[in-house]
């Protein structure tokens, strides 16, 4: 999994959304199983035991507080600023638990599919392996913001501007 790369549309990058940092994590971990081929949204299954090891998780309660966390992610909207209209969206449609198999299953919103799907023009991609570490969803954030202007080189940041992509009130 940490091999995987991420690829978002800018306008997710750009999005305004106050995610925790495991929240975030699920959120790129379904998005590094996209291929840039893929047309479609999959259904993405894990096995738990795999989340909670790569999430580094103790595995005690582990099943109860992910079910927690993809209850809060089913719960939070976001909004995506696009050249002519506010897109007020969630990131997943639903979580599933395969009981007996010890596995959950993720569906993005399809809504997102121009935003994730075919993507040949501006976006960002960096490996998974550079954000699973990161213990702040702050950091997860600005890492994705910065890196968004890798290339330029510098990026500067109105601050009331910054507080809206973070989602601070």
């Amino acid at each position: 999994m940490k091999n995987q790369l991420v690829r978002k549309s800018n306008f997710l990058i750009e999005a305004s959304y106050k995610l925790s940092a495991v929240e975030q994590k699920i959120v790129l971990i379904l998005a590094s199983m996209i291929k840039p081929e893929d047309q479609e949204f999959k259904r993405y299954i894990f096995p738990l035991k795999q989340i909670f090891e790569f999430l580094e998780l103790n595995s005690k309660n582990a099943y109860g507080y992910m079910k927690e966390v993809t209850k809060s992610l089913l719960s939070k909207v976001f909004t995506i600023k696009l050249p002519d209209a506010l897109l007020q969206i969630h990131w997943i449609s639903s979580a599933r638990y395969n009981e007996g198999e010890g596995s959950v299953e993720f569906c993005f919103d399809p809504q997102l599919k121009p935003f994730l799907l075919q993507l040949k023009e501006r976006f960002t991609t960096y490996k998974l392996r550079e954000v699973v570490r990161f213990r702040s969803a702050f950091s997860i954030r600005m890492y994705e913001l910065l890196k968004q202007y890798e290339k330029v080189g510098s990026r500067t940041f109105d601050i009331q501007y910054l507080r809206k992509l973070l989602g601070i009130e």
